[in-house]
């Protein structure tokens, strides 16, 4: 078709400057409706513009026809629509969509074709949002275009009646297509109204329920009943206000608004159902009137909000819920954006740093918190992570300086994440000051570094001590045998006096040597390097009996197999030592002592006990034998220092086990030790052959 048949088709229809009819208005509104979307207008294109015919959304008017985006339907005749017009390149440099003269996005627009083929314009629906169009609502834009080219027919024809008497019954078939077409209009609308998910309810001039749509009576649970006067339509209906709560006054219905007052908009409501959830719905709507200006009613469009307000609802409270956890933690937190400007600055930060939030946001953490020296490397710094995008640092938590306000600095321990805010990378920081703590800790290893350097000195003093006390006893015990020797010599053996006095010399000196042993190991005992190895108990019970055994006077001493356990030798030894020569020694006169050691796997820990038929303990004395220098009464008339057993609890202590008295099933007592197996799982006690292949030394029991 040539440019000037289709301009001479165009000025035909004489509608170019014409101002359009309510049909045609009705129509663009439609076409509103059908696309889901808030603006259309019907474009007619002559030689050198682009006349908006009507419009609906905005205000039309003339442009330059170079302009238009419908000039590529114009050209094609084929209908048009793209999700965003300004990723496409037929529109992404036109004015309408630039921003210039609008900033379209979502853009559907069908030819209006004369049945001769001529193409006038473009019914044009479109949005300044992206927007997808289905094949559906194309269709109907094309069926409502052929409507538009009705109504562009119907005018022409009346033109011609009014002109040609002779062509009244051309006129009359023209009515009688114009009479289908509106049929064809209204069954469209009608499919329209139906298929959207907005509700429609409509009333007439006196208020009677004329229509509600298929999502009005979805959401009401039933339909328009004409008899339902409009006071009572929010309890027939039940209509509640905003609050849900509060039954909605009958002159607020949003559709009564609209009858009395012309127009409605962004009301909120909640419509209740039975056995349903309500429904929270944003009204708008409008009085309707005839061409002449006489009402004919009012109608109102409903969207269902219900989710939107709920995840509104939640994330306000999800913000309260942080906001309530920045103000009162007790870390400072600290929000900057990729030039390093603060943009949050919570309440512990104004108290770390000495600034409050409101001098602190927009300024950069170079300007508040970094020391001087320090913010070139910062900046640096900060800026390779913002280009990069990397969220963590390597190490988690860092230790860095920093300085307050008053210019003293602070050592704080540092977490940094990033995160992206409306499409702009920022980064938030942890800050906790440990100043004091790092302090603290180089006070304790000082104070730690000073205590074991005083437990040397402390042991090299226990050592000359024991050395310059042993050395005269040695003497002592040396003179007393030579005094005894000469004395034997001279024969004056009857010199009973002598002989008492140089043993109790004797006895004295020796009781003094094994209070210092003791003393000695009770002072080893509580701060000896433990140097944990596997410990053989089955050797160690071995070898004491035989020494206790080696007198004159006669020991049973038994044991079941015993396990290897994690310890340090020598003290183990020494608390073998001296539970077995209590066990031995504390015996009533007359009594053969008998021992028997047994160990037991509970919890992760070894239990070793020492059963025995000695004098036994009172149960008032079972926890006082363990403190130094203490002896149960019982045991007052035999020989001891009171030191072994508080030796041993220390060197049970230290292995991080417990140790505790008992009385004994048959009479004496059972003292039993624990020692912590920590990640390792019990072995099975070794039997006599493997302590035989082992070794080859004699097995308990020892006599």
């Amino acid at each position: 078709m040539s440019e000037t048949a289709r301009l001479a088709a165009l000025h035909e229809y004489a509608v170019l400057d014409a101002p359009a009819d309510d049909e045609l208005s009705a129509v663009v509104r439609v076409a509103a409706h059908v696309a889901g979307v808030p603006t259309a207008t019907l474009n007619l294109l002559d030689e050198h513009r682009q006349c908006q015919l009507t419009t609906v959304g905005f205000d039309g008017a003339d442009s330059a026809r170079a302009d238009s985006m419908c000039q590529v339907v114009v050209t094609t005749g084929d209908p048009v629509h793209v999700t965003d017009a300004s990723r496409d390149e037929r529109f992404a440099t036109s004015p309408w969509v630039t921003g210039e003269l609008a900033a379209v996005r979502g853009y559907a627009s069908v030819p209006l074709i004369t049945p001769d083929g001529h193409v006038l314009g473009t019914l044009c629906a479109f949005d300044t949002e992206p927007r997808s169009f289905t094949e559906t609502q194309v269709t109907a834009l094309q069926d409502l275009a052929v409507v538009v080219l009705a109504l562009f027919e119907r005018r022409r024809q009346a033109r011609a009646t009014e002109a040609l008497a002779a062509e009244t019954e051309a006129a009359r078939a023209l009515a009688e297509d114009y009479a289908n077409e509106l049929e064809a209009r209204q069954e469209l609308t009608d499919a329209v109204h139906e298929s959207i998910d907005v509700a429609i309810v409509a009333c007439d001039e006196n208020g009677r329920l004329t229509l509600f749509n298929r999502a009005a009576r979805e959401w009401h649970g039933m339909g328009a009943d004409p008899g339902v006067e409009p006071e009572q339509w929010p309890a027939h209906y039940r209509l509640y206000a905003q609050d849900g709560v509060t039954p909605l006054d009958a002159e607020q219905v949003p559709l009564r608004v609209a009858l009395r007052d012309g127009s409605v908009a962004d009301v909120e409501m909640v419509i209740t159902r039975d056995g349903r959830d309500p429904v929270r719905v944003v009204c708008a709507g409008r009085a309707l009137h005839r061409p002449g200006g006489t009402p004919i009613g009012a109608v109102v469009t409903m969207r269902d909000v219900t989710v939107e307000r709920a995840q509104r609802q939640e994330l306000a409270d999800r913000e309260r819920l942080l906001a309530t956890i920045l103000d009162t933690a007790p870390d400072a937190v600290i929000v900057a954006d990729a030039r390093g400007a603060v943009t949050a600055w919570n309440p512990a930060a104004e108290a770390m740093f000495g600034y409050t939030g409101d001098e602190a946001v927009g300024r950069r953490l170079d300007e508040l918190i970094i020391p001087t020296g320090l913010a070139a490397a910062h900046n640096r710094g900060y800026a390779d992570r913002a280009r990069t995008g990397e969220s963590r640092l390597h190490d988690g938590i860092v230790q860095v300086p920093a300085r307050r306000r008053d210019g003293s600095g602070l050592l704080v321990e540092l977490s940094l994440a990033s995160f992206t805010w409306q499409g702009e990378r920022r980064f938030h920081s942890f800050l906790r000051d440990v100043t004091e703590r790092e302090a603290a800790r180089e006070r304790l290893a000082l104070a730690n570094s000073e205590l074991a350097a005083a437990n040397d000195e402390l042991d090299q003093f226990t050592a000359m001590v024991a050395h310059d006390l042993k050395s005269p006893l040695t003497a002592i015990t040396a003179y007393t045998e030579v005094v005894t020797e000469l004395i034997d010599e001279r024969g004056r053996r009857g010199d009973q006096a002598a002989h008492k006095a140089l043993s109790a010399i004797s006895r004295a000196a020796d009781r003094m040597t094994v209070m210092i042993d003791d003393l000695l190991a009770h002072a080893r005992a509580s701060h000896e390097p433990l140097g944990l190895r596997e410990v053989d108990l089955d050797g160690i019970v071995d070898d004491l009996a035989t020494e206790l055994s080696a007198g004159s006077r006669r020991v049973e001493i038994t044991r079941d197999p015993l396990p290897a356990i994690p310890g340090h030798p020598t003290l183990l030894r020494q608390v073998m030592a001296n539970l077995l020569g209590n066990a031995v020694k504390y015996v009533d006169p007359g009594v053969e002592p008998r021992v028997h050691v047994g160990a037991e796997w509970t919890d992760g820990a070894v239990t070793i006990t020492t059963s025995d038929n000695g004098i036994g303990i009172p149960s008032e004395a079972r926890e006082r034998v363990f403190a130094l220098y203490d002896r149960a009464e019982v045991a007052s008339a035999y020989q001891g220092t009171g030191i072994g057993l508080s030796t041993c609890r220390r060197i049970v202590e230290r292995h991080g086990g417990t140790i505790w008295v008992e009385p004994g099933r048959d009479g004496g007592t059972q003292v039993r030790f624990t020692v912590p197996v920590a990640g390792h799982t019990a072995p099975p006690p070794r039997t006599e052959r493997q302590l035989r292949d082992r070794r080859s030394g004699q097995t308990a029991p020892r006599r």
